[in-house]
């Protein structure tokens, strides 16, 4: 299994907030370790072949037992920019690098054992860390997926560039596979699992406000 952790976007939501990207972000529930570096973490508990794709010239993302890939951050989404490394031989998980991930979420995508392509978030709101919307937080595929995500890939990126549907990659590439409109919020369990926990999105900043693991002053819960 080759796990991918996507740090080459753009940040335009986080805004250079803190004076660190948002990958980076200090969790004071697990002693100040930046967000990727705990998620780096996790990766290699269940991959000896964990790659980050990061910004050009930032040696911040340059971790050990990591391949770091650096990009000029104009990918029209996360899975344009790591095509080139798809696991070609096996599963290929996408974990998204400003998401903070609980230990029981990672053992959820770790473990899903069918040969589909499967996507692995929340599709509405969170009543446990407070965000008012649906997050996409990883997905994963094997090669005999690889041509049918090529071809719904284009007719995305197609679409946002035209500026007919702009959502998000990740949630019109679902809806793409799922054969639902790109316009319309509709999850199929079929192709999408469910995570709620503390699992969350940190790309705004009040996203990192509202988090409990990245909040100053005591733990609010037990970590895992």
């Amino acid at each position: 299994m080759r796990v991918i952790i996507a740090c080459a976007g753009p940040q335009t939501k986080w805004g250079g907030h803190l004076g660190v990207p948002s990958h980076l972000v200090p969790l004071h529930a697990h002693h100040g370790v930046p967000l990727l570096y705990r998620t780096v973490g996790q990766a290699r508990e269940i991959s000896d072949d964990v790659h980050i794709t990061a910004p050009a010239g930032d040696s911040r993302y340059a971790l050990p037992g990591v391949t770091l890939h650096e990009q000029d951050g104009t990918a029209p989404s996360e899975y344009a920019a790591t095509r080139d490394l798809w696991n070609p031989r096996g599963r290929t998980v996408l974990l998204l690098g400003d998401v903070y991930f609980t230990d029981a979420a990672i053992d959820t995508i770790a473990s899903w054992r069918a040969h589909t392509y499967r996507v692995f978030g929340r599709s509405h709101g969170s009543r446990i860390t407070g965000t008012p919307y649906g997050e996409i937080f990883a997905a994963s595929w094997w090669p005999s997926q690889h041509t049918r995500l090529d071809k719904h890939l284009a007719v995305v990126h197609e679409t946002r560039a035209a500026g007919t549907v702009t959502r998000p990659p990740g949630w019109m590439l679902l809806r793409a596979w799922q054969r639902t409109p790109l316009d319309r919020h509709t999850v199929d369990p079929a192709c999408f699992s469910e995570i709620h926990d503390w699992t969350d999105d940190i790309d705004t900043p009040a996203d990192f406000a509202r988090h409990p693991a990245t909040r100053e002053g005591p733990a609010l819960w037990a970590t895992s």
